[in-house]
């Protein structure tokens, strides 16, 4: 009983843990290939003192997009009091940024907010598992108001990541027992089919780590590591055939970082490109113990309210 307790005691009082997003600005776009030498003009989420119940301890999972010469972030942020939600800001050609706050909200979980342009109308897909489907959401007034258009797939997707192409849209998206589908739809307002194909089942490698990317034209899906803990790092594997007939990748590299930054010390899980003002901006999201002092504050409003 004693020892229990004190394992009670321990996770309680241990350091909690922290996401963070650091955006970079690149001259080059194969300069992802070596963001450790690189270091982030901004980051978005906490750095302070927990001071209410608001203290937004998970923001994570970025997703960049421009439009109208304005470069936005989409992004999960979370309390240790509530589900996720979907915030954005926005920067624009003078490097001022606008927080456009909250702007979709569920009674259940969001994460992971894909946005994307297709055929003149801006979507999002974010990750809504626990409503048991991928949902597909519309910009009635960008970026503040969404609506739900439909249904993509009925099955609790985690982390579903769309590419398109000529010949249509392909989706990967992981089941709960971590198998990395493949789905595809000649058009988004037209069924997506399953390709038959389990990608993998490898933990390391099963979900997605943001929507695939073209560098250098060249094509790669990314892959976060779930396999000893959540979020340890991200891997990029090269697509080497994409149809809905075949489908192959291979690694080329296990881990983006070789050297953590003391923002990213305990992992990593997202990442996401853009091209704004000819310049190439990475956004990455990284997770670090917080100061003992909000734990401790945590413990706190969790007591006393």
């Amino acid at each position: 009983m004693l020892y229990f307790n004190l394992m009670k005691l321990n996770r309680i009082f241990r350091k909690r843990i922290v996401w963070t997003i650091a955006l970079y600005r690149l001259k080059s776009e194969d300069d992802i290939f070596k963001l450790d030498e690189h270091k982030p003009f901004h980051f978005f989420g906490e750095g302070g003192v927990r001071r209410n119940k608001k203290y937004q301890a998970f923001a994570a999972d970025p997703f960049l997009f421009v439009h109208n010469d304005r470069l936005y972030l989409f992004y999960e942020i979370q309390t240790d009091f509530g589900i996720g939600e979907i915030w954005a800001q926005s920067m624009d050609a003078t490097g001022i940024w606008t927080n456009h706050g909250q702007v979709l909200k569920e009674d259940f979980h969001l994460s992971y907010p894909q946005v994307f342009s297709y055929n003149g109308q801006i979507w999002m897909i974010p990750e809504a598992a626990r409503s048991g489907n991928v949902w597909l959401y519309a910009a009635e007034s960008f970026p503040n108001k969404w609506r739900r258009s439909r249904v993509l797939i009925n099955e609790p997707l985690v982390d579903s990541s769309i590419l398109i192409k000529p010949e249509g849209i392909y989706l990967f998206g992981t089941t709960r027992s971590d198998e990395l589908k493949l789905f595809f739809s000649p058009d988004i307002s037209k069924e997506f089919l399953s390709t038959g194909f389990v990608i993998s089942k490898d933990k390391a490698i099963s979900r997605n780590g943001g929507r695939p990317l073209c560098i250098k034209n060249v094509l790669y899906r990314v892959a976060q590591n779930c396999q000893q803990s959540y979020g340890k790092n991200i891997s990029l594997l090269q697509i080497d055939q994409l149809s809905f007939e075949k489908y192959s990748e291979h690694t080329t590299i296990s881990d983006l970082y070789q050297i953590k930054p003391k923002w990213m010390e305990e992992g990593y899980h997202h990442i996401s490109t853009a091209y704004f003002m000819n310049e190439h901006f990475v956004a990455v999201d990284g997770m670090r113990r917080d100061k003992y002092l909000n734990t401790l504050l945590l413990a706190f409003f969790k007591v006393f309210g």
